[in-house]
C-alpha cells in the first residue's frame, strides 16, 4: 500500500512540468532521443562553423588549400568556439573567443528541447538521465571530430575536446532542466538555508563586478579607438578582411572584459609569464600588432590607482547582502565588549560568499588566459590563482572591515559613555 503522505509530497512539491508535445516530433525512448539530439547538436554546430569558414575562405585571400583541408579547419574552428585549445604548427593557442560560444549553445539548447519533447519524461530521474546521455553523446561526437580533423599542422587534443564540450553540454542542460523543475519556491525550500544565504550575495556581486568591467572595457575601447584602427589596418588592409577581423574582435570581447575584471581587482594581466600590467605597474614593452593587445595600458596615472576602490565597494556590497542579526554594543569592560563585536556565523557567511565570488573569478580568468604564440605571447592574460587570491585580499577584507569597524567605533563610544556615567555616579555618591 502506498503512503498517502509520500504521494502528496511528490504531487505538490516535486512535480516536474512535462514538455509540451508537438505532433510533428516522433516519440522515442529517452536513451535514443538523447543519442539523436546530442549527435544533431554536434552536426548543427559543425555545419554553421563550416559555412562561416568556407565563406571566409572563398571571399578572403587564401592559398591553395583543398576542400578537405577547409573542412578540417572548420571542424577545428568549431572546437575552438567551445574553448578547446588549438595547436597550430606546434604553437598552442589557448586564448579563444568566448563570443562564439553562442553557436554551440544555441545548437545544444534547441536539440535538448527536441529530445525532451520526443521522450516526454515524467519525473526528475528521467529528466536527468536524458541530460546525462545527451551531454556524453555530444562530448563523444566532439572526441571523434577531434580525431578525424587533427593533422600535424592543425590539431586539438581529443581528451580536451571531450571534457570541455561535455561540460558545456552539461551546463546548458542544467539551465534547460531548470525550466521544467518543480516550482521555484519548492526548489529553494529544498536547498540548505546557509547555502542559499551565501550563494545569492556571491552571484550578485560577481554580476555587478562583471558589469562594471564591461563598462570600463567599453570606455577603454572608445579612448583607444585610433590605436585599434591602426593595428586593424596593418592586419587587414582591405575592407573584406577588416569585416572578418571585426567579427573576430567581437568574439574576443568577453575575454577583454575578463582581463579588465582582473585588472580592476589588482591581480593584473601577465605577459610572457614575466611582465605584469596592473594598477600600479604598466611596462608591456614591444607587443605584436594584435588588436587584442592594443587595449592594454602603457602607463600608470594617479587616476588608475583610484580604480582599486571598485573591489573595495564590491566588498561593502557583500556586507550589505549578507543577512545579519541585530547587534548592540554592550559590556562593562573592554574584554567583554570587544568579544561581542562580531559573531563567528557572520564572519563565516562573508568568507563563504567571498569564496563563491572567488570561484567564478577563477573560472573566467582561467578561460581567458593562455598562449597566443611565443615570447611575450607564451602566456598572456590574468593568473587565475592570483585573481582568486585577490578576491579574498581586496573584496573579502573590505567586507570584514565594513562589518568590524563601525561596531568597534560604537563599542568604544559605549565604553566611554559608561565610564563617564560611572565617574559621575561616584562623584554624586561621594557628595
Amino acid at each position: 500500500m502506498s503512503n498517502p503522505k509520500r504521494r502528496n509530497f511528490v504531487d505538490e512539491d516535486l512535480q516536474w512540468r512535462k514538455p509540451e508535445f508537438e505532433s510533428h516530433i516522433n516519440k522515442y525512448p529517452f536513451g535514443l532521443a538523447s543519442l539523436i539530439a546530442g549527435s544533431a547538436a554536434a552536426i548543427i554546430g559543425l555545419m554553421i562553423s563550416f559555412v562561416l569558414v568556407i565563406l571566409i575562405w572563398l571571399l578572403a585571400a587564401h592559398g591553395t588549400e583543398s576542400t578537405i583541408q577547409v573542412v578540417r579547419a572548420a571542424a577545428i574552428a568549431w572546437q575552438g568556439a567551445q574553448l578547446v585549445p588549438i595547436e597550430i604548427s606546434g604553437i598552442a593557442i589557448g586564448i579563444l573567443p568566448w563570443g562564439f560560444l553562442i553557436i554551440p549553445i544555441i545548437a545544444l539548447w534547441k536539440s535538448l528541447h527536441w529530445a525532451l519533447k520526443s521522450a516526454q519524461p515524467s519525473d526528475g530521474r528521467k529528466f536527468f538521465s536524458i541530460a546525462t546521455y545527451f551531454s556524453l553523446t555530444y562530448g563523444f561526437c566532439s572526441l571523434v571530430i577531434s580525431l578525424l580533423s587533427s593533422t600535424e599542422d592543425l590539431r586539438t587534443s581529443f581528451v580536451q575536446a571531450f571534457i570541455r564540450t561535455t561540460i558545456l553540454a552539461a551546463l546548458v542542460s542544467i539551465v534547460v532542466l531548470f525550466k521544467f523543475a518543480p516550482a521555484a519556491h519548492s526548489f529553494s525550500e529544498k536547498l540548505p538555508r546557509e547555502f542559499a544565504i551565501i550563494l545569492k550575495p556571491g552571484l550578485i556581486t560577481f554580476a555587478v563586478f562583471f558589469f562594471v568591467s564591461s563598462v570600463v572595457t567599453t570606455g577603454a575601447l572608445v579612448m583607444r579607438f585610433n590605436e585599434l584602427k591602426a593595428v586593424a589596418g596593418l592586419m587587414a588592409p582591405n575592407a573584406l578582411d577588416q569585416i572578418f577581423l571585426i567579427l573576430l574582435c567581437i568574439g574576443y570581447l568577453p575575454t577583454l572584459i575578463s582581463w579588465t575584471f582582473s585588472y580592476l581587482l589588482g591581480a593584473g594581466i601577465h605577459l610572457g609569464g614575466t611582465s605584469v600590467i596592473s594598477l600600479t605597474l604598466a611596462s608591456p614593452g614591444a607587443l605584436p600588432a594584435i588588436p587584442l593587445l592594443s587595449i592594454l595600458p602603457s602607463s600608470v596615472s594617479i587616476w588608475t590607482k583610484l580604480l582599486i576602490t571598485i573591489p573595495i565597494l564590491i566588498g561593502v556590497l557583500i556586507y550589505f547582502l549578507i543577512p545579519r542579526e541585530h547587534w548592540k554594543a554592550q559590556g562593562e569592560n573592554y574584554a567583554d565588549a570587544l568579544a561581542g563585536i562580531v559573531r563567528i556565523s557572520e564572519v563565516i557567511r562573508i568568507l563563504l560568499a567571498t569564496t563563491v565570488l572567488a570561484i567564478f573569478t577563477f573560472l573566467i580568468t582561467f578561460f581567458s588566459s593562455g598562449s597566443l604564440g611565443t615570447d611575450y605571447l607564451i602566456f598572456i592574460g590574468p593568473n587565475p590563482v592570483t585573481a582568486a587570491a585577490w578576491i579574498y585580499l581586496a573584496v573579502g577584507s573590505a567586507a570584514l572591515l565594513t562589518l568590524v569597524m563601525p561596531r568597534l567605533v560604537l563599542t568604544i563610544s559605549h565604553l566611554s559613555s559608561n565610564r563617564q556615567q560611572n565617574k559621575l555616579s561616584r562623584l554624586a555618591n561621594s557628595k
